[in-house]
C-alpha cells in the first residue's frame, strides 16, 4: 500500500561510446508524472551521473535503477542445460540467468563485480542483456517464423537467431573486435564479398619488357609540336568573371571535414556490421544449430545510426530481406524495468 503515498521513479542508464545516457521516468498509481533526460561524458562523467541520480533517489523509496549491460564478455545460449563442451568453456567464470526455462543469459562474473563496484553509490536493481532488449523490441516478429535479429550500438553489435520465439543462436560482438581480422572464418562458405586481386605482374611495369623506346607511341606524338599555338587558349580558361565563386568560397562550401568524417565513420561501421552478420551466418551454418535452415530475413534495431550501405550490403551480397528500425535504448530499458518491478 506504500504506492498510494509515494511516486515510483524508474531510472535507465545506457552506457555506450564513452557516454552515459540517463533517463528518469516518474509515475504515481501508473499515471505518468514527468520524464527527465541527461547525458554525461568526459573524465568525471560517472561521478557527475551518480550525483544527478542521487537527487531523484532521495525523492521516494520506490526507485528502480536499471542498466543496459555494457560488459564485453556476455551472450546467450539456447536452453538452460545440456550445453556442449564449447558452451561450458564459454560459461566458465560467468554469471548465468535462465529465462523462462527457455534460454540462458550469461556475463563475465569478474567484470560484473567491477561494474557493480562502479555503481555502488546509487546501486543497481536491474542489469538487462542486449538480447533481452532484442526479444522485447521485436516481440511482434520473434514469435513467427525463422529470422535473424540484431541490436546495433556504438560500442557493440548483438546478433540472435530465433524461430517461433525460441532462441537458436546468439553472439555478442564488442567494439574491440572491430580491428580484428576474421582469422577463424577464412572459409566463409560462399558468403564473402568477392574481391578480385590483381596479379602482381599486372600491377607493375618492368622496363625489361620494353625492347625499344621506339615502341612507345607517346614519343611519336611528342615529336609533333606543330600545334603549339593552340596553347594560347589556356589564357581563356584561366580568366573568369567576378560573378563566379573564388577558390576560397568553393573550399568553404564543399569541404567540410566534420561531415566527411561522419560519412566515413558511418560507411566503416556499416561495412563492419555487415561483416559481423556474415560471420554469424558462417558460424551458424557450419555448426550443429543449422539443421538445414537458412536465414532469409534480418531485423536490425539501430541505436547508433546505420546508413543505407548496411541494408544494401546485406541485400546485394547475402540476398537477405532487411528491415531496420530505430530504437531508443533508454525507453526499452525503462519498459523492461517496469515489467520486472511488477513481478517483484
Amino acid at each position: 500500500m506504500i504506492e498510494r503515498f509515494y511516486r515510483k521513479i524508474f531510472i535507465a542508464i545506457v552506457q555506450d561510446g564513452g557516454e552515459y545516457q540517463v533517463r528518469i521516468v516518474a509515475q504515481k498509481k501508473k499515471q505518468f508524472l514527468y520524464t527527465k533526460e541527461r547525458s554525461f561524458d568526459g573524465e568525471f562523467a560517472l561521478r557527475d551521473m551518480n550525483a544527478y541520480i542521487q537527487k531523484y533517489r532521495e525523492e521516494t523509496p520506490l526507485h528502480y535503477i536499471a542498466l543496459l549491460n555494457p560488459i564485453p564478455k556476455q551472450g546467450a545460449l539456447n536452453g538452460c542445460s545440456n550445453h556442449s563442451i564449447e558452451d561450458m568453456e564459454e560459461l566458465s567464470g560467468a554469471k548465468t540467468l535462465c529465462r523462462e526455462n527457455k534460454w540462458l543469459l550469461y556475463t563475465s562474473l569478474r567484470e560484473l563485480d567491477v561494474l557493480q563496484e562502479e555503481y555502488k553509490k546509487i546501486g543497481l536493481d536491474f542489469i538487462f542483456s542486449p538480447f533481452s532488449i532484442i526479444e522485447h523490441f521485436f516481440a511482434d516478429k520473434i514469435q513467427g517464423g525463422f529470422a535473424m535479429y540484431a541490436l546495433a550500438q556504438k560500442d557493440s553489435f548483438s546478433v540472435a537467431i530465433f524461430e517461433n520465439g525460441k532462441l537458436e543462436y546468439a553472439h555478442h560482438y564488442p567494439s574491440h573486435e572491430k580491428q580484428q581480422v576474421i582469422e577463424d572464418d577464412t572459409n566463409l562458405g560462399g558468403f564473402s564479398v568477392g574481391i578480385t586481386e590483381v596479379e602482381e605482374s599486372e600491377k607493375n611495369i618492368s622496363l625489361d619488357d620494353i625492347e625499344s623506346l621506339d615502341d612507345l607511341d607517346l614519343l611519336d606524338e611528342l615529336d609533333d609540336l606543330s600545334h603549339i599555338e593552340d596553347l594560347d587558349t589556356i589564357e581563356e580558361i584561366v580568366e573568369f568573371s567576378e560573378d563566379e565563386p573564388t577558390m576560397e568560397e568553393i573550399r568553404q562550401t564543399t569541404y567540410r571535414p566534420d561531415d566527411v568524417k561522419v560519412q566515413m565513420d558511418r560507411f566503416n561501421n556499416d561495412y563492419h556490421r555487415f561483416e559481423l552478420i556474415q560471420r554469424t551466418l558462417t558460424r551458424f551454418y557450419g555448426g550443429t544449430h543449422c539443421q538445414n535452415r537458412f536465414v532469409e530475413t534480418v531485423y536490425i534495431a539501430d541505436a547508433y545510426g546505420s546508413g543505407a550501405d548496411l541494408k544494401r550490403y546485406l541485400e546485394e551480397e547475402l540476398f537477405l530481406n532487411v528491415l531496420i528500425r530505430n530504437i531508443d535504448l533508454a525507453d526499452e530499458v525503462i519498459a523492461l524495468a517496469k515489467i520486472e518491478e511488477e513481478g517483484l
